[in-house]
């Protein structure tokens, strides 16, 4: 029961990752085509035409239907697993380099640090979307139509612009695990560098590896929605035309804060239109939140080796009385030489 209490927020959270991306999937390859477009325009019951493209929510279309004819809770749900694939790859790579980095920087000195400190203070200091918006304007001008290349490149990106901070966070708390005791007697009995890295500093780090990931995804979907704002979209744009000749630049992928940027204009004509997105980054959000807490909840749980250490000599301590021989039988032994004295001397 105890067990439950403490994976519950995992399981809801798991839950909920797993079903937005089912359910997106099983509208690609199973709904998609079966729907209908929504109508051109829309008329009331006595055949009165009251209105045309975008259509506010309703029980119909829970989220409208945007200026384009397009329904956007269709849309979200497409978007899903799009924006979810996303936020997990740019968290495994950050995580990944970030802990090999981050491990080499914890056996490093004064001197390395003094080098390193400056560069990765710039990147702590300076949001993440300052570096990242010139690079991703260069980047969709000046690869032409190498969509895959575009992608890729920036996945990277948004991957490697977080890795000196998480290099840096990694690399003090290795630093700080390596002035244990246990460190410090395994170093005066011979033990080396990869030595307390396969042995100490890796299952140090395994019980935390989880939680750096999830909290990495959070960061990632936060990303994500700035760069929305800023109407740059991974996986490029599409360039759309309202009947009036206007045009839009919308996301291919109907990645959630793509939407949210290029219908950023549309709020003063349409403002419900950002609903459908931002309720789904604030559900995903949520459970990845949720997800995290019932990681901490299992770490705060788990004793360090420092506090066993402690635990187990308590333990032993305790286990003794206030005064016992070392050796029981020299304790029989003299006891009964003692009796048989006095015996003779009664005699």
């Amino acid at each position: 029961m105890k067990n439950l209490k403490h994976n519950l927020p995992i399981l809801i959270g798991c839950f909920m990752i797993i079903g937005l991306i089912a359910f997106s999937f099983i509208y690609t390859y199973f709904i998609k085509d079966t729907l209908n477009p929504p109508p051109t325009f829309l008329y009331n019951d006595e055949g009165k035409m009251i209105g045309t493209y975008g259509y506010p929510p309703s029980l119909t279309y829970p989220f409208g239907v945007d200026r384009f004819g397009r329904d956007v809770f269709w849309m979200v749900v497409d978007g899903a697993k799009y924006t979810i694939a996303i936020a997990l790859v740019v968290a495994f790579i950050r995580v990944l380099f970030g802990i090999l980095f981050g491990i080499f920087y914890g056996f490093t000195g004064k001197k390395f640090e003094t080098i390193v400190n400056p560069f990765i203070n710039a990147f702590r200091f300076v949001p993440a979307v300052i570096i990242v918006l010139p690079i991703f304007q260069m980047l969709q001008s000046g690869i032409g139509g190498n969509q895959f290349k575009i992608i890729s490149l920036q996945i990277l990106l948004i991957s490697f612009i977080a890795i000196p901070i998480l290099t840096s966070t990694i690399g003090d708390e290795v630093k700080e695990f390596l002035k244990n005791d246990f460190i410090l007697s395994s170093k005066v009995i011979g033990a080396g560098n990869m030595w307390l890295r396969r042995k100490h500093v890796f299952p140090f780090l395994r019980t935390r590896i989880l939680l750096l990931f999830v909290q990495q995804t959070i960061q990632v979907l936060f990303l994500l929605t700035q760069l929305g704002v800023f109407r740059l979209f991974i996986g490029g744009a599409v360039t759309l035309f309202i009947d009036d000749g206007d045009g839009r630049n919308m996301s291919k992928a109907n990645e959630w804060a793509a939407m949210i940027g290029s219908n950023f204009f549309e709020l003063s004509i349409d403002p419900w239109v950002i609903i459908g997105p931002s309720i789904a980054f604030i559900l995903t959000i949520f459970a990845f939140n949720l997800i995290k807490l019932g990681i901490e909840r299992i770490i705060h749980k788990q004793p360090t080796p420092s506090k066993k250490l402690k635990h187990d000599a308590i333990m032993e301590y305790d286990s003794l009385s206030d005064f016992d021989f070392v050796n029981k039988s020299e304790e029989k032994t003299d006891l009964m030489k003692e009796d048989k004295s006095s015996y003779i001397l009664s005699k």
